[in-house]
């Protein structure tokens, strides 16, 4: 069902509301009409009986006859109006009924109206009869009747109840018709009224509205007058100007936005493009650190070979001279002295090995640990991204250089991040600090992973010693990282617990200061220079 307009609901509701009110003011007049009638009703049967006590005289009892033929003609006068009649003489006992014009039973006044006549005052009442259609209203009066100022008896009469005499029927009938009148009259008024004055201008900006919404601002709206509606037309068209200048405004931005864009898509390229050259290079570094721990694990074994090798060797070499030195036959001493070059011969072959991977010194010079902890950030950064590590780091604004190796260095905190990662299979966070204390540069790295247990921790730097399994890595790399900052000056510590994470804390001596760092242990060299594989956890290295 389509709902109704404004306007017809507002002359609907005031057409309603004005009906109710004319509804109340027919009600109060019928009802006042009735009441008056009622009134006018009862001053009309006090009328007809003291006129009738005025017609009748006082008669002595032989004149009774003359009185009542003077009764029914008054009677016939108002037939149809009056209903009976009765008489009423005084007597010792009271008054008593003399003519009656009724067949209804006789009827004593009551003693309050005989006082009142008796005052010379009619009386009158609405009373209740039973008659041949049941109950009925009807009117009572009675007026005295009075002989030179003598109270000689009282005359009653009845009359019927009528609702609404002729006159006030008309009447009554004509207001309910002036009012229905009157509402039509005025419900048609006041829809032409709300729809042409009122309802014409809120149309005309609705349909301005939905031309705007539609995307047509060069609309205005027309001013027809100079009342609410012409204001609200001015205030409407302010506000499509507005909604212009706004629309151009937001046109350009958007111009601008996409230039921006374009720019920045460019630029992403470019960064997509160094990144890839990132990880070609970290792939290099990579299968560099591959190569070293390949080395570094054929190194230590080299070093135990020679070790174990050295020892009978040294003892074979003393006997066979020994030998040599007591035996007296040519053809022995020959084949001791032979026995004897080939184990010099072996001895040469195994200096030769340790030589060949013997890690070399590190070559020092002054170095920015700043700018190169930032340059291995920047080789770091895929990898971290790709195991969902945030990389958050707190380096103070001035950090004093230290004289190191920047390959071997970069080798020692690449290897720290591995671990760190291998720590951390789900994702976490790294966190890296440079600070300047006391003349020496401490660089703190800490992770969220899983951390180290206390039976592990005393062993993490010990050479080939890993928690790892078989392939996952050699032991060797928290070995080289830690003999590396040694030959640097510097000292290692670590702090953890399980599943608190591991922090890593190594301190440099400045550039200016060239004493190492005392940690109370002796360094054992390890001839090699590798790294572990890219992956380390911190349950072993």
């Amino acid at each position: 069902m389509k709902p109704l307009k404004l306007y017809t609901r507002t002359t609907i509701l005031t057409s309603a509301v004005l009906t109710v009110v004319l509804l109340l003011f027919v009600v109060f007049f019928i009802t006042k009409t009735r009441e008056m009638e009622a009134q006018d009703q009862e001053q009309t049967a006090k009328l007809w009986a003291a006129q009738l006590a005025n017609l009748i005289a006082y008669e002595s009892p032989p004149e009774l006859l003359q009185m009542r033929l003077r009764v029914i003609s008054f009677g016939q006068a108002h037939e149809g109006q009056i209903r009976q009649i009765r008489i009423y003489g005084e007597t010792k006992k009271g008054l008593s009924e003399q003519i009656s014009l009724s067949t209804d039973e006789p009827e004593e006044i009551a003693p309050a109206d005989i006082a009142t006549l008796k005052r010379n005052e009619p009386v009158s009442r609405l009373r209740e009869i039973e008659s041949e259609q049941g109950p009925e209203t009807v009117i009572y009066a009675a007026a005295p009747i009075f002989d030179e100022n003598k109270f000689q008896g009282a005359v009653s009469l009845t009359t019927p109840r009528v609702q609404f005499s002729d006159l006030s029927s008309r009447i009554v009938t004509l207001t309910v018709a002036l009012m229905a009148l009157a509402i039509v009259s005025i419900t048609a008024s006041l829809y032409l009224l709300f729809s042409q004055v009122l309802y014409r201008p809120v149309e005309d900006l609705l349909k301005l509205m939905y031309e705007v919404r539609t995307g047509n601002l060069e609309i205005e709206a027309p001013m027809r007058a100079r009342d609410e509606f012409g204001q609200l037309a001015v205030s409407f068209n302010h506000m499509v100007s507005r909604l212009r200048e706004m629309t151009a405004e937001r046109a350009a931005y958007q111009k601008r936005l996409e230039e921006r864009v374009q720019e920045a898509t460019v630029e992403l390229a470019e960064r997509n493009t160094q990144l890839e050259e990132a990880n070609a290079a970290l792939f290099e570094i990579q299968r560099e650190l591959t190569k070293f721990e390949r080395l570094a694990a054929s190194g230590q074994m080299a070093a135990q070979f020679a070790h174990e090798v050295g020892t009978p060797l040294n003892l074979i070499s003393g006997h066979v001279q020994l030998l040599a030195a007591r035996t007296e036959d040519q053809k022995t001493r020959e084949r001791l002295e032979l026995i004897s070059s080939q184990i010099a011969r072996i001895e040469r072959i195994v200096r030769g090995m340790l030589d060949a991977t013997r890690r070399p010194q590190p070559q020092l010079e002054t170095t920015d640990l700043t700018a190169l902890l930032q340059r291995i950030f920047e080789i770091t950064a895929p990898t971290l991204a790709a195991h969902q590590v945030e990389l958050i780091t707190e380096f103070d604004e001035k950090i004093p250089a230290i004289r190191g190796d920047g390959e071997q260095l970069q080798q020692v905190f690449i290897n720290l991040i591995n671990n760190s990662l291998d720590a951390m299979p789900d994702g976490g966070q790294l966190f890296f600090t440079a600070s300047a204390n006391n003349g020496h540069v401490e660089i703190v790295c800490r992770d969220t992973g899983e951390g180290i247990g206390d039976e592990i921790k005393p062993h993490i730097f010990d050479p080939l010693f890993t928690t790892k399994l078989r392939g996952r890595g050699s032991g060797l790399g928290l070995t080289v990282v830690q003999q590396i900052i040694r030959e640097h000056g510097g000292a290692i510590e670590v702090e953890s617990g399980a599943g608190q994470g591991a922090e890593f804390r190594i301190r440099f001596p400045a550039a200016e200061t060239i004493e190492p760092i005392e940690t109370g242990e002796t360094v054992e060299p390890v001839f090699v220079d590798a790294n572990d594989s890219f992956i380390k956890t911190h349950s072993g290295n």
